[in-house]
């Protein structure tokens, strides 16, 4: 009788040990699962914090949840050129140059870079034909992609409206290529002023029947644009 209450009170104290092991991993599986939620959280964070894109059209950045880089004037090359990089670019107001560089004196093998101009009138804002176009590059802060929409000016699912407006590009008839741009329903302009310079020239974009279907689109429809984040 005796070797048995030994033997049983050996069971309960194996019991008890085991009883106490279980709590021991449990509480040990609960704050590795709040470490992996909280890693996952960090991560999240982090990789949502480098969408920048450019809006164009405008000196600042929305007001929700971006922050500026910099402001700047929209350049590119001369419409006049049929050699000159497509794309806009936007150009800080403080720009830095090399030390011990001079003035670059050929005409020769190089590529110019000029301002940019609205050339439309009256379709960007009142007034703008000639106007030099800002720009500000912004950063999304809580997001991880960017993505411009044309026609739209809203955004699918759950990517978030950075800015909507009007799709602009180069003009059809000029030698220099150009890429499609989205600038902002409430554009505005540099102080520069409206002298007629040229060098890279935004114009609206029309739709045009065909290949294009009509409807949804119809012949010289504007096209809209939106520039969405998630």
């Amino acid at each position: 009788m005796h070797q048995l209450e030994v033997a049983v009170q050996k069971l309960v104290g194996d019991v008890s040990t085991l009883t106490q092991q279980k709590t021991t991993l449990e509480t040990n599986l609960q704050n590795a699962n709040l470490e992996i939620s909280q890693l996952k959280s960090t991560l999240h964070s982090n990789t949502g914090s480098g969408a920048v894109y450019t809006r164009w059209g405008r000196k600042d950045c929305p007001m929700n949840g971006t922050e500026l880089l910099y402001s700047g004037t929209v350049g590119g090359a001369s419409v006049d050129y049929a050699g000159g990089p497509s794309d806009y670019v936007c150009l800080p107001h403080d720009p830095d140059f090399i030390s011990g560089d001079g003035p670059i004196t050929t005409n020769g093998y190089v590529s110019s870079l000029y301002g940019a101009e609205y050339e439309d009138g009256n379709f960007f804002g009142t007034n703008f034909q000639d106007n030099d176009v800002p720009c500000a590059v912004c950063r999304a802060t809580h997001q991880s992609s960017v993505l411009l929409i044309p026609s739209k000016t809203t955004c699918y699912g759950s990517w978030k409206v950075e800015y909507y407006g009007r799709l602009a590009a180069g003009s059809d008839t000029h030698k220099s290529a150009s890429q499609y741009i989205c600038i902002d329903i409430a554009a505005d302009t540099l102080e520069a002023g409206a002298t007629d310079h040229n060098g890279k020239l935004l114009y609206a974009v029309k739709a045009v029947c065909g290949s294009l279907r009509c409807p949804p689109f119809y012949n010289n429809a504007p096209i809209s644009c939106v520039v969405c984040s998630n």
